[in-house]
């Protein structure tokens, strides 16, 4: 009925496994903590790949044999997505063989001992439980927060079920540290003024002055 048109064999038609590698390379690239992989790398890597498999020699002017629109309409139909880069959880190596054992260890050592520390009762209203045994033991704990200074990238390209963990390391940050007392008197871990003069005669250090903000006579920032 001569409907339609002709249909000419498309860049990737002829071109499979320039294909199969750049989609192999975006998959890499998006799991990365970094969030700097974009449609332009992309492009300049298939640009790559093409005159390594053709041997044809580019000219410096010539173009980037497939453009940016292109590759970014690429990633879309290979299922990535253009997202906000957040609610994903930190790490850190927290996983490995070694932390994992490690860390089941530690809490064994204070599970066996929970008759020593003073706890808090669950429930409504919840109130102390003082110690059952003759040596009564104090837990602190440290709790912190980071506020991100905005450097790393508001959004990414992710595939599903490839989401990255977000780094510690990449940009600046604000960061509050404080130190719990697990006792009544707390709930911040703080040195009387007596105490932390006897501290001072060790860590004459302790009195100089430095970036962090540290509430008094504490560690807590």
């Amino acid at each position: 009925e001569g409907r339609g048109g002709k249909r000419t064999s498309s860049f990737y038609d002829i071109f499979p496994d320039i294909e199969s590698l750049a989609k192999a390379y975006s998959v890499r690239r998006c799991t990365a903590k970094a969030a700097d992989f974009d449609a332009f790398e992309l492009s300049k890597f298939i640009d790559d790949q093409f005159y390594i498999l053709t041997r044809i020699k580019k000219n410096v002017n010539d173009p980037l044999i497939r453009s940016v629109e292109s590759c970014r309409l690429g990633l879309r139909r290979w299922g990535a997505r253009f997202e906000s880069n957040s609610q994903r959880p930190y790490f850190e190596g927290h996983e490995r063989p070694d932390v994992v054992q490690h860390r089941q260890a530690f809490l064994q050592h204070f599970l066996t001992r929970k008759n020593s520390y003073y706890l808090i009762s669950e429930g409504a209203q919840p109130k102390w439980q003082m110690t059952t045994t003759g040596t009564s033991t104090i837990l602190l704990f440290h709790d912190e927060s980071i506020f991100r200074s905005g450097e790393v990238s508001a959004k990414r390209w992710v595939f599903d079920g490839q989401g990255p963990f977000y780094s510690k390391e990449r940009g600046r940050s604000n960061m509050l540290s404080e130190f719990l007392v697990m006792h009544k008197s707390g709930p911040f871990f703080q040195l009387s003024p007596a105490e932390y003069d006897k501290a001072l005669q060790k860590y004459p250090e302790l009195d100089d002055e430095q970036d962090i903000d540290y509430v008094e006579r504490s560690a807590n920032t």
